[in-house]
């Protein structure tokens, strides 16, 4: 080793303070050099990206590298010791014709006319074995390195990587402990929601049960009838913010593992399903479709069809539309769900806000009905598909709300038609 370091700076090297593993890997760097005296020494990253990029360095002489600058990794040196065609110690890289190659070609890219003659490497692995990089030491003349130098190394290379995995454990624990922190607040809110939007039913079911006790009003099956809708409105409330919650905790209730669904088959059992309610309304409830196939979960597939079609039929029962038409189409490289009706339409304020939780436009709000999280609802099932919602105004009155979803290519479809077979 190099006697030129001092026992006094290798102890204020060893009880630096390190805030951060980026301090880690320059003092590591720097105490390598150091202590080894080689010319150059690199604690590198392998990225995701195939980069080889330079986050520790410190060198004896003008070479053309800088911290954070990258090499392709299969230019790099420490790539034909993981391929296991050179040791992790050269004392002289002439001697090993694979790793010569090698820096032939790195020399050439980089445009240098010294050699690396002497290379010494170890794996920065994470304590489950991942590997994040190497620690090298190279020098530009035959070396031998010794045992101790070696054994320094590996010391430095392994409370390196226990130093990133300790950073990056602690990282995502903020961050665990911020998501708890979010959730806990959306809890809170989410209470006095529900206590706000809950207070009406139970208001009006209180007021008229009481006036029934009292003999102010009669026990008719008129005000029955009004105490019943709003418990139903209530319960439908209680529901769909449970399913929202479900949703929302990413909780898979669907009872089967996500498959391939015709989309069209869906969309036109739904509004089979609906069309009682759509004639009692007097809507034309319609669907135009053509085959498209999708991977969603059935129940929330059904689900964000329903929701948008109730919606709809809400919209033009109490605005004086006729119409709600149900269409799928492949749309490029999505499957696109379109639910578009001939109501009382949107206002661009409305826009921003429709898919708000409890949120209720003018004609859910005129007729006292839904519960305001069925467009919640809808746009959580979309986004958790991979997919994408939108609300758009109709000319020259009416709403379209349009949805994307990735298409499945898969030949079986649960719950559909087969594709015809390719020629």
């Amino acid at each position: 080793m190099a006697g030129t370091l001092g026992l006094a700076r290798i102890a204020e090297l060893a009880t630096r303070s390190l805030a951060t593993s980026a301090e880690a890997v320059a003092a590591v760097a720097e105490l390598a050099h150091r202590l080894s005296g080689v010319d150059l020494t690199v604690v590198s990253e392998v990225t995701a990206d195939g980069q080889y990029r330079f986050r520790g360095l410190q060198k004896s002489f003008d070479a053309p590298v800088e911290r954070d600058a990258a090499i392709p990794y299969a230019w790099s040196l420490c790539s034909r010791i993981h391929a296991g065609e050179s040791p992790a110690t050269v004392p002289d890289t002439r001697e090993v014709p694979a790793l010569w190659r090698q820096w032939q070609r790195l020399k050439e890219g980089m445009a240098v006319e010294w050699d690396i003659l002497a290379f010494c490497t170890r794996d920065v692995r994470l304590p489950d074995g991942t590997l994040f990089g190497t620690l090298c030491l190279h020098h530009t003349a035959p070396r031998p390195f010794t045992a101790d130098e070696e054994a320094l190394l590996e010391v430095l290379a392994r409370l390196l990587g226990q130093e990133i995995w300790r950073e990056r454990a602690s990282r995502e624990l903020e961050d665990a402990l911020e998501s708890l922190a979010l959730a806990e607040q959306r809890r809170v809110e989410l209470v006095e929601e529900l206590r706000h939007e809950l207070r009406a039913p139970l208001q009006v079911i209180d007021g008229y049960a009481e006036g029934m006790l009292d003999g102010v009003l009669g026990r008719d099956d008129e005000h029955v009838e009004l105490v019943r809708r709003e418990a139903t409105r209530a319960a439908h409330l209680l529901d769909d913010l449970a399913a929202l919650a479900r949703l929302e905790a990413d909780v898979d209730d669907d009872g089967a593992a996500t498959g391939t669904l015709s989309l069209d088959d869906v969309a036109r059992e739904m509004c089979s399903r609906l069309a009682p309610l759509a004639e009692a309304a007097g809507v034309d409830l319609t669907a135009d479709v053509e085959p498209v196939v999708v991977r969603v979960p059935r129940k929330r597939l059904e689900q964000l069809v329903v929701n948008l079609v109730r919606n709809a039929l809400r919209a033009v029962g109490h605005g004086e539309g006729s119409r709600v038409v149900v269409i799928v189409r492949e749309a490029g490289d999505a499957a696109s769900l379109v639910v578009e009706d001939d109501g009382p339409g949107i206002t661009t304020s409305e826009l921003a806000r429709v898919f708000d939780r409890f949120y209720r436009g003018r004609s859910g709000r005129d007729a006292g009905t839904g519960s305001g999280l069925g467009l919640t609802i809808a746009r959580r099932i979309a986004q958790g598909a991979g997919g994408t919602i939108v609300a758009e105004p109709v000319a020259p009155r009416g709403v379209r709300f349009v949805v994307s979803l990735p298409l499945a290519r898969d030949q079986h479809i649960a719950g559909g038609k087969q594709p015809a077979a390719q020629a």
